[in-house]
Order: C-alpha cells, then sequence, then structure tokens
C-alpha cells in the first residue's frame, strides 16, 4: 500500500519545485498528491483492522472515492447537529471536533483534487495549495488522535459504501434455471 506520510511530504516537495512562481502543473500535482496521502491514510488505517494481512491490498481496492466522500460529508453533517447543542467541553467534544475536522478535510481535499485535475481554467496560487496541504497536514495530527476510538473506527467502514441498510422486502426468490431448461426461443 501507498505510505501516507510519504504522499504528504510529497505533496510539499512538489509545491516547493518552483518557488515564487505558480507554475500550474506543478501545484495541480501537489494538491492532487496531498488528497491520495488522506485518502490512502484513511484506506490503511481501515484495512489495518482486517485480521489477514495478506489480503489488506485487496481490501483496500474496494475503497471508492465517491462512497468516501458522502460518508465523510455526512459525518460533517452529524457533527454539525452534534455541535449546535452546544456540547460541554471535554474528551467527548473534542474528540468530535478531530473527527470533524478529519472528514471536512477529507470532503475539501478531493474536492481540489478534481478542481486541480479537471479544472484547466482554474488557475492556482502557491498560497493557496500550501494552505490546502497544511490542512491536510493537520488531518493527518487529527486523526492520531481519535483513530483508536469506536466513533473513527465506524466512520472508516462507513467509507466503504454509501448504500444506507433498508429493511429487507419481502420479495419471492427467483426461480434459477435448471440444467433442462435450453435457451429461450423467441
Amino acid at each position: 500500500m501507498a505510505n501516507p506520510e510519504s504522499l504528504l511530504e510529497l505533496a510539499q516537495d512538489i509545491a516547493d519545485l518552483h518557488p515564487g512562481e505558480s507554475h500550474q502543473p506543478s501545484l495541480r500535482r501537489a494538491l492532487s498528491t496531498a488528497y491520495y496521502a488522506l485518502f490512502h491514510l484513511l484506506i490503511d488505517e481501515a484495512t489495518s483492522n482486517w485480521r489477514q494481512p495478506e489480503l489488506r491490498a485487496i481490501l483496500g481496492r474496494v475503497f471508492d472515492h465517491g462512497p468516501m466522500k458522502q460518508a465523510a460529508d455526512k459525518k460533517v453533517a452529524e457533527l454539525n447537529v452534534y455541535f449546535q447543542k452546544a456540547p460541554s467541553e471535554g474528551k467527548e467534544r473534542l474528540l468530535a471536533y478531530h473527527l470533524y475536522l478529519v472528514a471536512e478535510t477529507f470532503a475539501q481535499a478531493q474536492y481540489h483534487r478534481n478542481e486541480a485535475d479537471y479544472n484547466m481554467a482554474r488557475t492556482w496560487d502557491r498560497t493557496e495549495v500550501l494552505l490546502h496541504i497544511n490542512g491536510i497536514a493537520e488531518a493527518f495530527k487529527s486523526w492520531e488522535l481519535v483513530r483508536e476510538e469506536p466513533s473513527a473506527q465506524v466512520f472508516l467502514v462507513s467509507m466503504l459504501t454509501s448504500k444506507e441498510r433498508r429493511p429487507s422486502e419481502k420479495t419471492p426468490p427467483k426461480r434459477r434455471p435448471s440444467l433442462t431448461d435450453g435457451p429461450k426461443s423467441q
């Protein structure tokens, strides 16, 4: 699997390739690489819980950008509701803040990666790119603080798919074809 910390360092190095100028290819690549650092951090964290190490890479391939962003957006919305209730200071609120920072940063990083990779009309400023990379570095630090918490682990699992579980519908099972069913004639 990718080394997320190395990807984050690489993003910073790429952004610093042309100091004093807004070299668009480098800035775009830096944003994209920074997003992938956070993307792989979350996947690595989720797959490290899998008991069989030899299957972790296969499990990692199940994660997809769209469902991961949907899960991040959903977590941000849930935590916004929590914060609107003005919870008292303490460990729970602090953990919620750090998980919010990770989820919000992931959603924003994915947006910026898409903009950098596909919106050629947009011009990136080096300072703006460095701020985004620094934000992802802060998300790494926040993740380190919450990674063992049950709510953070649930967040990782939620990134596997965006499908909501519904009560099972009662539908008759479909009949399986048998060997005696030949091809249907028209």
